[in-house]
């Protein structure tokens, strides 16, 4: 899996992967060569702005396969947060290196959005820039709201000119919308939300100097051409930055830091892995446990991560536990996180992640309720070898070795409200 293979860091909330362009031209190739269906979101702070506000989109952020920064504010930052981000990932340019790639490997690529002027007159300019380029389609809906649009006409066309790379110009949040509700029929290796960068290439945007770019001043000249339109939301883009973002960065600096030494102790209790983090997570701690979890995924296992002594998280294991758990929720298992310390959880809630994981206070409490998971499971399975005896026979013994396992751990927790927690499993076992 392509988050896996690269390092992420969470800049409130949404996890980059900190690539530079080449890096992430690589990663897109790699993604047509594997198949299947890849969402790529090309992210600036107007995107952050969009998704503190709105969980649903968050949640879409989170789930993308590779999230780029399209904007220096987000690499500033990834800066603040003591891990910079490598280099601004800008869409435009990204488009451009995706075109000289299909002139070259021979890729299909597929314009949707945009006015039919602009998608037509920025296929003719690529075409004129990198001679070769496979667009094997381009459409330009009309611009109506998601409810009212005709999926399956959009989704036809896409699936007969077969391309490898869907360019997606909705605009956020409304591409990133649209790629996350068709993600199971999209039969697309790439997907990629790329906003304006048709109009840009048609030309009827012009983009700022080079040295407006480099300075992080883009912003500026996109204001003067279109104060109207995009003054407004620059303003609201920096009072949500204002608001969210000192919060965010002093819950991070305030964390303790202890020794370097740190160990991670995995326990298996029936189908869950017990996880607990001892010490900083971060460096080599952190690839240990990006090793044990992703063994964990592998096996089909949920996962239990005990944080009761955990100090440090840095944002890129912040980033490395957004993905791990998007990943668990694709495959239907469960993450929970477990003895949260007060400073975790306030990075949590300053970067509006407190609703996005699983938690609990107890180990106990959330290995009871991944083996209710489990035991439902099973009970609705039924196994194409065997009889019913045999099926029923399978769920005792997977019931007795959960129960055999949790009251050792239950035992040693000494707390009232872990006494509860065996009866709880005597009944679910019978």
């Amino acid at each position: 899996m392509l988050n896996a293979s690269c390092a992420t860091l969470a800049v409130l909330g949404v996890p980059f992967n900190n690539v530079t362009m080449d890096e992430t031209v690589s990663l897109i190739e790699e993604q047509i060569r594997e198949g299947g269906f890849h969402q790529v979101a090309t992210a600036n702070v107007d995107f952050l702005k969009n998704a503190m506000e709105d969980k649903g989109l968050r949640d879409i952020l989170c789930s993308c396969d590779m999230v780029v920064p399209d904007g220096m504010p987000i690499v500033w930052m990834s800066r603040l947060l003591g891990m910079p981000l490598k280099e601004r990932v800008s869409g435009i340019d990204l488009v451009e290196r995706l075109a000289d790639l299909s002139a070259r490997r021979g890729y299909g690529i597929f314009f949707l959005g945009a006015s039919e002027a602009h998608s037509q007159r920025a296929a003719k300019v690529l075409k004129q820039r990198f001679p070769g380029i496979r667009i094997v389609g381009r459409y330009s809906p009309a611009p109506l709201p998601l409810d009212q649009m005709d999926h399956e006409e959009i989704l036809q066309r896409i699936e007969e000119a077969s391309p490898d790379i869907l360019l997606v110009a909705f605009g956020n949040p409304k591409q990133e919308r649209w790629l996350a509700m068709h993600r199971d029929r999209l039969k697309v290796p790439v997907c990629i939300g790329v906003g304006g960068t048709l109009d840009s290439l048609s030309g009827s945007i012009p983009r700022a100097p080079r040295w407006m770019q480099n300075f992080g001043l883009e912003w500026l000249h996109r204001t003067l051409q279109e104060p109207r339109r995009l003054a407004a939301r620059y303003l609201a883009d920096a009072l949500c930055l204002l608001r969210h973002l000192p919060g965010y960065l002093a819950a991070t600096a305030v964390q303790p830091k202890k020794a370097a030494n740190h160990s991670i102790v995995v326990q298996q209790v029936g189908n869950t892995k017990l996880i607990s983090m001892i010490g900083d997570l971060t460096g080599a701690a952190l690839d240990e446990f990006n090793s044990c979890s992703g063994d964990a995924c592998r096996e089909g296992m949920n996962i239990v991560l005990d944080m009761s002594k955990t100090a440090y998280v840095s944002p890129e294991s912040l980033g490395s536990l957004i993905h791990l758990e998007s990943r668990m929720r694709r495959r239907r298992e469960q993450l929970w996180l477990t003895g949260l310390p007060s400073h975790l959880g306030r990075i949590l809630r300053t970067g509006q992640l407190h609703n996005y994981f699983m938690t609990t206070t107890m180990v106990s409490d959330a290995l009871y309720r991944t083996a209710k998971a489990e035991q439902r499971l099973l009970a609705n399975f039924t196994p194409p070898w065997g009889s019913l005896r045999e099926e029923a026979g399978y769920v005792d013994v997977r019931m007795e070795l959960l129960q055999d396992v949790c009251r050792r751990i239950i035992a040693v927790e000494e707390t009232e409200e872990s006494t509860l927690v065996p009866a709880a499993f005597a009944s679910a076992g019978r």
